[in-house]
């Protein structure tokens, strides 16, 4: 078992890294072995994304006036497994989180995060977009801002009991891709923030988070018992409503999606779903055939055999 409650995880080429409920952060490697813990902070990370050399995590203060923390770790503190323990200590909250390269006291609730090579951009709830551009020399990372606009204002909702807020936000081949909890997606350009293409995805149930592979597509998770797949050019979208619960993590690996979620593995390739059944909530994805379940433990990612059932 791990020595955190798993919330998400990221794949890094020497150690996934995984984010726990508490805010607590591990290394985990193929063998199963696991680093220190790293608490950055008291609080729960809200958001996260991993970047080359750098996980960039916020942190919302939800006992003061609206306010975040954002730092950038460095991956090397996962990528060490010579055991496990606590490498948190007590600290005053003015001086940033535990194990931060660089780090930033924000003004506002951080709603969401994306990023891909040295560029991430985050969600300020109700107060705008940030690109930021960041850079490390000799172990020092430099962040600078690339461009800002203002917040989005949601058009479109799959429900009227849905807030609408940016559920997920994802650098694509395209530009940047944000999409609402209602289930409307804005694109906007990489290099300015200019609004793009705008468009609604029909879903039955609110956007949970989406994953992005370049020149495959982007899978959109719901709440609820469906997903999304969009292709690259956001021209098709074919909507699956025939899985057991939400999907909580996927994979892509230019052929097919894989996925594992809420009792069950799934996959999807040529227009055929398959599902497997299992008694655990898969969390994250861990490489392309195991799945780290919510209750800590590692197991084989179930893909198809004479018990998956074709839908």
């Amino acid at each position: 078992m791990l020595p955190v409650t798993p919330l998400r995880v990221h794949d890094h080429q020497d150690a996934s890294i995984v984010v726990g409920t508490d805010g607590g952060l591990i290394g985990l490697n193929k063998k199963g072995q696991v680093t220190d813990v790293l608490r950055p902070m008291s609080n729960p990370i809200s958001s996260s994304v991993l970047l080359d050399g750098h996980l960039i995590a916020s942190w919302n203060l939800y006992d003061v006036d609206a306010a975040s923390y954002m730092g950038l770790i460095p991956t090397k503190f996962f990528v060490d497994f010579r055991g496990t323990s606590e490498m948190s200590r007590e600290r005053d909250v003015g001086e940033g989180p535990e194990g931060a390269t660089w780090w930033r006291k924000l003004e506002g609730t951080v709603e969401s995060m994306g990023g891909a090579e040295n560029q991430f951009v985050f969600a300020i709830t109700g107060m705008g977009i940030y690109s930021m551009d960041f850079k490390t020399d000799d172990d020092v990372a430099s962040v600078s801002e690339f461009w800002r606009v203002h917040y989005p204002t949601w058009s479109l909702s799959s429900g009227s009991e849905i807030r609408d807020r940016i559920a997920s936000i994802l650098i694509t081949e395209s530009g940047v891709l944000l999409l609402s909890e209602g289930g409307e997606w804005i694109l906007l350009s990489a290099e300015k923030g200019d609004e793009l293409d705008r468009g609604f995805l029909n879903l039955r149930n609110p956007v949970y988070r989406a994953v992005h592979s370049n020149g495959f597509g982007t899978m959109v998770m719901t709440r609820g018992r469906e997903i999304a797949l969009m292709d690259c050019n956001r021209s098709r979208i074919d909507r699956i409503r025939k899985i057991p619960g939400p999907v909580l993590d996927a994979h892509a690996d230019g052929r097919e999606w894989k996925w594992t979620g809420w009792r069950h593995d799934g996959s999807f390739k040529n227009g055929q779903l398959v599902i497997r059944m299992r008694s655990e909530i898969g969390v994250g994805m861990l490489g392309v055939d195991r799945c780290i379940c919510n209750d800590g433990a590692i197991d084989r990612w179930e893909g198809y055999s004479s018990e998956s059932e074709v839908v």
